[in-house]
């Protein structure tokens, strides 16, 4: 069976707007477009819609971080979340249920304090909550990694699948046209601008090239000739079998480089990390990872000792120094976007691509995307977020 609003036969031979990824970031923003009034829009996936990182991913939702730059930006994805099912016409199984980022030391705790009086002076939804406050919530963790933490109750997590399909279906209501099977193979350019794409069915005219190619994306943009400081690395997550309910919020275990949930049907859901990035292009999960997801799921939840193992995953994404995602238009490259570098892109999409199609369509630039533009990369202005729960790339003890 197909995948709904995927196209059958090849892609035609021009476009107004060709995107390269069939992910949440390349379906988001092409719907986003459409409802816009832009007529001709084809995205080009080589496997299947969700089939990398969107398929792959925690499925988390939040906007508890700790810069301007990414509250800006994922406080107004939170909101598009809570009235996507209605707007896509199909339920994406966004759970309210709120999200909790969990301190473990003193430091930590000092870090969530300063972040919820930032919090409270941008308008944000976010509660402070001690030690036992935390236990209280939270029975199931093991009290001797609880500090404190802090809680945004509107918060919590999606589910992936769906919401990729969802993107799929409302946007092939607008005419925007899927492709699978179609590898890009390259770019064609002319006088410094974008032009088009190669492709193994053919080369397509496109008045502009958007590239969400997700763990592929710096292969595109070696294609235009753009060489930024991003590597591409891989994530891993792991799911139990049905457990007895204990977790309602999504949770983010800092000192654990953690993150999970537990669905409706009773799984847990987590993906940890290690204190290096894993720079690699395989999908294929790894026993070191699985050996350090189990120890920490079972540090922080023992009840979780024992459980069964019923899927163990991994997906690729690209990412910048700062860990923050990489989008817009690229300077001295006509005809040619980017939206990449996304570690926590699941939960920025719906934001991000409607303020990307609102750029795109009116030519006004952003003031909440300019901070993450590829220009930032070029010039060194990183971005400081300290509330993240992936590696930086250095060591730690």
């Amino acid at each position: 069976m197909s995948a709904p609003g995927v196209r059958a036969g090849d892609p035609g031979a021009s476009y107004d707007v060709v995107v390269i990824g069939a992910g949440v970031q390349g379906l988001s923003t092409a719907y986003e477009l459409a409802k816009r009034g832009v007529k001709r829009i084809a995205v080009l996936d080589r496997s299947w819609p969700g089939g990398g990182a969107s398929g792959r991913n925690g499925e988390l939702i939040r906007s508890i971080f700790s810069s301007p730059e990414w509250v800006g930006l994922f406080d107004l994805s939170l909101r598009r979340w809570h009235d996507l099912s209605a707007e896509l016409e199909m339920n994406v199984l966004f759970s309210p249920s709120g999200y909790l980022v969990l301190a473990s030391t003193d430091d930590q705790w000092a870090n969530c304090e300063r972040d919820h009086a930032y919090h409270l002076s941008e308008g944000v939804d976010s509660e402070l909550l001690s030690q036992a406050d935390v236990l209280k919530l939270v029975p199931a963790l093991n009290r001797d990694v609880v500090r404190g933490g802090v809680l945004q109750p509107s918060g919590g997590f999606a589910h992936h699948d769906a919401v990729n399909w969802a993107y799929l279906k409302a946007g092939a209501r607008r005419g925007v046209e899927v492709y699978c099977d179609v590898t890009v193979t390259g770019l064609t350019t002319s006088a410094g601008r974008v032009t088009g794409v190669r492709t193994s069915r053919g080369p397509i005219a496109a008045g502009l090239v958007l590239n969400a190619a997700g763990g592929h994306a710096l292969d595109v943009n070696a294609w235009a000739g753009i060489t930024l400081p991003m590597v591409t690395s891989r994530l891993e997550m792991l799911v139990t079998e049905p457990l007895a309910p204990f977790l309602r919020q999504g949770l983010a275990a800092l000192a654990l480089l953690g993150y999970c949930h537990q669905t409706a049907r009773g799984e847990f859901v987590g993906g940890t990390e290690m204190h290096h990035v894993d720079e690699s292009r395989s999908q294929n999960s790894t026993w070191d990872l699985l050996a350090d997801m189990a120890t920490k799921w079972v540090t922080l939840f023992p009840q979780l000792s024992g459980a069964r193992l019923l899927r163990h995953w991994a997906g690729t994404v690209t990412q910048a120094a700062d860990l923050a995602p990489v989008i817009g238009s690229v300077p001295d490259v006509d005809g040619y976007l980017m939206s990449c570098g996304w570690v926590y892109g699941f939960m920025g999409a719906p934001g991000a691509s409607t303020l990307l199609a609102e750029e795109i369509v009116t030519g006004v630039p952003s003031p909440i995307l300019e901070p993450f533009s590829p220009r930032r990369l070029v010039e060194g202005r990183l971005i400081a977020e300290s509330s993240l729960v992936v590696p930086t790339g250095e060591e730690h003890p």
